[in-house]
């Protein structure tokens, strides 16, 4: 073997190293991107919820925000509008912290989030508050809040069937 073709393997490995640097560096990066995004969203929820948990824990600020109107809060038969305000803003406060924890679990963790989820779905008021408002979550997670209304509307049907069978 001579010198030149010592030379063009040394520049070909050469050459597969920088393109695995590469790609390397790319996919560091891509990374860096998404737990950037990641962290934008986990503070625009922490701030929302930090403002919706006011509402919440205040009797007086939920009273004159229901005073003021030009909002719906919500009607969940409850005896004054205050305490729709106050529900509605401690509902926005959870939602905004699934919504979070959708984002940041695991799969398996993702199992047990859509039990609950479930769950809070089949209470007729939760789930007059997430048709109403679900307008204003992201896209992704709406999608998946709706992949579970769906299934538990299939499964409450399937259980009378299953009943009488």
């Amino acid at each position: 073997m001579d010198w030149n073709a010592i030379s063009a393997i040394a520049d070909s490995i050469a050459a597969i190293a920088v393109l695995v640097t590469l790609a390397y560096v790319s996919m560091q990066i891509s990374q860096a991107k998404e737990q950037i995004n990641l962290a934008g969203q986990r503070h625009r929820a922490d701030a929302a919820r930090e403002v919706l948990l006011s509402v919440s824990d205040s009797p007086e600020l939920a009273h004159a925000l229901a005073k003021l109107g030009g909002f719906s809060w919500g009607d969940y038969g409850l005896d004054e509008m205050r305490e729709n305000v106050e529900v509605t803003a401690w509902c926005h406060a959870w939602m905004r912290t699934e919504e979070m924890n959708f984002r940041m679990n695991s799969p398996v963790q993702r199992a047990t989030q859509d039990q609950l989820l479930k769950m809070w779905l089949s209470v007729p008021w939760a789930a007059k508050f997430w048709a109403e408002n679900k307008a204003i979550y992201d896209v992704d997670f709406v999608t998946k809040m709706d992949g579970l209304h769906y299934e538990l509307s299939r499964s409450s049907l399937a259980k009378p069937a299953e009943m009488s069978a």
